[in-house]
């Protein structure tokens, strides 16, 4: 069948070229269009819902709202994970799905749910909002406003009503998040004094601004010939409108409202924040959808800024807080050029060993079009292209031509005998005939590399999302080579060679050398033997030293900074701090600009009390890099009383996915009783503070914080005929106020709401001499019929699984991230915990461990494969064996590898060991498959095996060379942008390959003799 394949493609060799340039040239067309992203989808499934409740405390969020609503989704289908959080005013519930649900299922079914618990929410509650759908790496863009001539309230009124609906009308863009936002209200602001007075309640007027703002339709009037609708023109739009409206009458005299109140234009009570570089000003956060391309989704954002422009006058708009896009460019760019560059040196290799154009271009042929079509593919695939896949192409670049090489050296030695021959043969049986001899060991060898990427596709979690890309990128491009060895190859050889003569093999200097130095090698084979055992024993024994990280630190120029301060600090007094650390962060060398966000705002990502700040700061390319990071972190843990980290986004984003937390490692404490979990939780971290290189360690704070209490008096409030509901009220129109509706204005929308004139916001005296008026008239004190006291409770309730729980957190610096964890969890298994409470471990370790151990597993399956199709091929148990032995010296290649990135197993390292591996196997069996053929079950001899390696020298030298090559401006340029995780996998590769050669060149040909040196029997 592979005989007639490739007479086939010979035969119809102008249709294959011409096939092969249609696909070359599609590539051309369609692959500059195609979308890229720096890395895969890499979160699960995740939905969330919010429930803002105003004037509910923590325990009462997560009483009332927290669990009704856990109650609710339990037991939706392929729910993984229930967590809540419950914060002052707002519930936020989050469920994960297992991998592989489809997010509009997801949805639907929380959606159905959510319906139903609604109407159980207490009054208090607002509706609640399923929050949209947010890629891994949600935060697209950051942009500050603002202004020297608007206020914020104006700069509010813009960003609202004209910025965010263009924004959010961009096709990718899931939610434009304002921080700092002061919207613009109507208050109406009464005077209690003046309503007694009046002998008018707040109710009344209240009802009265309801009725006149209200948006009612008025019917419609039908005449002879047409319809006519009838609509009441509202004329409350404005401030004189409002004072002149009657609220009701007293002894027949009509009151209006300014009688009563004062209108004014104000804002309601801030949740959160926002710093601009120095001063005031509004944050927008652009998120995009899960399946949104990042470059287009920035892409269209510029255009819409720019459009916006003109009509933003006063406006200063700075889209370069958080641009992502920039660290993606830089990064796809780098793998870009480290793929030419990489294709360049591999066209240097081939000519070199091959010394004429014509069989190099054959080889060469094969990288376009088995990178060409891997792209296609995936695309077709709909898996997105990113540095993942790129780097799996880049891995792939030295391998794609090997099938090619080896085929082409088999069909240059073949034509070359043939051409010597007295009686040659045809062109055409000579291709094929060689191609042939050379086939099964090239797709047995192909089956082995591709068997031993099995693990990574067993891979789950973070792990599985980085890795399963690069393994698709790289098997799909060495299957396409291996399409190519069957089909063009022979058909360009034919084409090519038909009257071309090539340097003859024995004419090579450089296989006169091998030659030489391997029959002094083979000498003494067992001192070979002997030295390589050494040698393996003294690396393996070096592997207990390694450290180990999960994911490396990206090298990204925007950075973010946990602000934390005691849970009972304000908003003003975080903003005062956050504008002196701007200032202090602006004044480093470098630093270009910062945007800050303080507390929450409605419908975002973050779930958080006023005390908590996320600062932002970008640095320009040309600073030295671990220099102004250093200058970062000393300036911003220079707060006493203030918890501080810094990050960037990509490493936080993956930290936040595995655990819930930013931190690298996560120790869960789960039970029911907070201040049992809080006792316990400062009892480990205690234990952790002593272990060296934990960095950053807290405990969540989970703490008590004063809330004031009211409770009403009953006997001496029925003295007054005062109830508890107008207790409520009144205590709701003296601190926040109460929306009665909204007015319009333009295109803009404006709550209007009822507030006391001297709203109690400063004191606790100042609430105790509230007023009340009192059905009967009388005027009383809030102190005369309720007590207020203060009583401590949680500033912040965290759940799940059904059990309230509190994280214990902390990075790692100056060692591995992997062995800290590892000597903490030691620690903590003597620890005693009472009955119901349980540690979990999570972040980076356990995401770490559980990947490490799924790799183990199944790369032991792997094996139980590569033996048996190695068995298959050669059809010798014995030499399997010995082809087995081989792996372990790869393996220790390796290992070397990863002392020379900085002696920490990433899980990149790990994925190249698994590809070194393949490689090593590979080039075994293509050796003893060449020994086999020339032995023809006779004894081996050293001549028989120089003959056989050095006829498959210059193919393994070319094929090994060319990997090298390919890896080469990875290893030279280090660490850098795009490069982080493909680093270590690359020096394993290449130190792993250099021993893999070594190995099957020396140390098995030796063994062979050995072996046959004691049993006298031949293959």
């Amino acid at each position: 069948m592979l005989k007639k394949l490739t007479t086939r493609a010979i035969q119809l060799r102008h249709l294959v070229i011409a096939l092969a340039i249609m696909l070359i040239l599609a590539g051309l067309r369609w692959i500059p269009e195609t979308p890229m992203d720096v890395f895969p989808e890499f979160s699960p499934v995740k939905v969330e819902i919010q429930t803002e409740a105003p004037g509910l405390s923590s325990l009462e969020t997560e009483q009332l709202i927290s669990i009704p609503v856990e109650h609710a989704m339990n037991g939706i289908p392929h729910l993984k994970t229930l967590r809540s959080k419950s914060v002052l005013g707002l519930s936020s519930v989050v469920m994960l799905f297992e991998p592989n649900t489809q997010i509009d299922v997801a949805r639907q079914a929380v959606q159905e749910r959510l319906l139903l618990v609604s109407q159980r929410l207490p009054a208090t509650a607002k509706t609640p909002v399923m929050l949209p759908p947010l890629s891994s790496l949600s935060r697209v863009l950051k942009i500050g406003l603002t202004s020297g001539q608007l206020s914020i309230q104006q700069l509010s009124t813009k960003a609202l009503w004209t910025i965010r609906p263009r924004l959010m009308s961009i096709p990718g863009v899931a939610n434009v998040a304002i921080w700092g936002l002061r919207e613009p209200e109507l208050h109406i602001q009464f005077n209690p004094l003046k309503l007694s007075q009046y002998q008018l309640s707040v109710s009344q007027v209240g009802q009265q601004v309801t009725s006149a703002i209200s948006s009612e339709g008025s019917g419609y009037l039908d005449t002879d010939q047409q319809r006519l609708a009838v609509t009441y023109d509202r004329p409350t739009i404005s401030k004189e409108d409002f004072m002149d409206m009657v609220v009701g009458i007293n002894n027949g005299i009509p009151i209006k409202l300014g009688q009563v109140a004062e209108v004014e234009w104000h804002h309601a009570m801030p949740i959160g924040d926002a710093v601009i570089n120095r001063g005031d000003g509004l944050l927008l956060i652009v998120e995009k959808h899960p399946d949104a391309n990042t470059l287009k989704v920035t892409a269209d954002i510029d255009r819409a800024l720019k459009e916006l422009k003109p009509g933003l006058k006063d406006v200063t708009l700075d889209a370069t807080i958080f641009r992502p896009a920039s660290f993606i460019e830089q990064a796809i760019d780098n793998l870009k050029q480290a793929i030419l560059v990489g294709i360049a040196l591999v066209a240097i290799i081939l000519f070199w060993f091959l010394r004429k154009p014509g069989p190099a271009v054959i080889s060469l042929v094969a990288i376009p079009v088995s990178l060409v079509t891997a792209i296609l593919i995936l695309t077709w695939l709909g898996i997105s292209i990113n540095t993942m896949v790129l780097a799996g192409l880049v891995i792939a670049l030295g391998e794609v031509v090997d099938d090619s090489i080896i085929d082409l050296e088999n069909i240059l030695r073949a034509v070359e005998k043939n051409q010597n021959s007295q009686h040659p043969k045809s062109l055409l049986k000579v291709i094929v005939q060689a191609s042939y001899e050379v086939r099964g060991a090239v797709i047995y060898a192909t089956l082995i590399v591709m068997s031993v990427f099995i693990p990574v596709f067993f891979l789950e979690g973070i792990a599985g999302a980085f890795f399963k890309p690069l393994a698709y990128g790289y098997l799909l491009a060495i299957s396409a080579s291996l399409l190519v060895a069957l089909i063009l190859t022979p058909a360009l050889a034919y084409c090519l060679l038909k009257n071309t003569r090539h340097i003859p093999h024995a004419n090579s200097p450089e296989l006169t050398v091998v030659n030489k130095w391997l029959s002094r090698m083979l000498e003494q084979p067992k001192k070979v033997v002997l030295g390589a055992m050494i040698g393996l024993c003294l690396i393996m024994c070096s592997i207990p030293f390694l450290g180990s990280e999960f994911i490396p630190a990206f090298k990204e120029r925007d950075f973010l900074m946990h602000f934390v301060s005691r849970p009972t600090t304000s908003v003003e007094q975080m903003k005062k701090m956050t504008v002196r650390a701007s200032e202090e962060l602006m004044q480093i060398d470098g630093v270009r600009n910062l945007g800050a966000h303080i507390g929450r705002t409605e419908v975002a990502d973050e779930v958080v009390g006023p005390n908590f700040g996320e600062l932002w700061v970008s640095i320009t390319p040309n600073v030295p890099y671990e220099e102004t990071v250093q200058k970062i972190n000393q300036t911003i843990s220079g707060y006493t009383g203030i918890f501080t980290d810094v990050q960037t986004y990509l490493k936080e984003r993956t930290k936040e996915v595995m655990s819930g937390n930013s931190s690298s490692i996560v120790i869960r404490l789960f039970g029911d009783d907070l201040e049992t979990l809080r006792s316990k939780a400062e009892e480990i971290r205690q234990i952790i503070a002593t272990e060296p290189g934990v960095i950053d360690l807290k405990v969540e704070s989970q703490v008590l914080v004063p809330q004031i209490h009211v409770r009403i008096k009953n006997s001496h409030a029925a003295k007054y005929g005062i109830n508890e509901a107008e207790i409520k009220q009144a205590l709701t129109l003296m601190t926040q106020g109460k929306v009665q509706g909204e007015i319009l204005m333009d295109q803009a929308r404006f709550n209007v709401r009822l507030i006391s004139n001297h709203p109690v916001r400063d004191n606790l005296m100042s609430l105790r001499q509230l007023q009340i008026l009192s059905p009967t008239g009388a005027v009383v004190q809030l102190s005369d019929v309720a007590d207020i006291y203060i009583q401590p409770t949680p500033n912040e309730v965290k759940r799940e699984s059904a059990s309230r729980k509190i994280d214990i957190s902390a990075n790692v610096a100056g060692k591995d991230s992997g062995g800290v964890a590892s000597s903490i969890e030691n620690k903590l298994s003597h620890i005693k915990l009472p009955d119901g409470y349980y540690i979990k471990f999570m972040g980076e370790y356990a995401e770490q461990r559980t990947a490490t151990k799924t790799l183990i597993a199944y790369t032991s399956l792997a094996l139980l494969v590569v033996f048996i199709l190695i068995k298959t091929s050669l059809k010798s148990v014995r030499l399997t064996l010995m082809l087995f032995a081989m792996l372990p010296f790869a393996i220790a290649g390796g290992v070397l590898g990863i002392w020379f990135s900085g002696g920490v197993t990433s899980l990149g390292a790990m994925i190249g060991l698994i590809a070194v591996i393949g490689i090593a196997a590979r080039n075994g069996i293509l050796i003893i498959s060449n020994v086999q053929q020339q032995s023809q079950n006779s004894a081996i001899t050293k001549e028989i095996l120089i003959s056989a390696i050095s006829s498959r020298t210059r193919a393994i030298a070319m094929t090994s060379l060319a990997t090298t090559m390919a890896l080469m401006p990875i290893i030279f340029k280090g660490p850098i942008s795009g490069y982080e995780i493909e680093y270590p996998l690359a020096l394993v590769v290449v130190s792993g390959l250099l021993f893999a050669v070594m190995a099957n060149v020396v140390l098995m040909p030796s063994l062979l003799l050995i072996t046959k040196s004691r049993n006298g029997t031949s293959l």
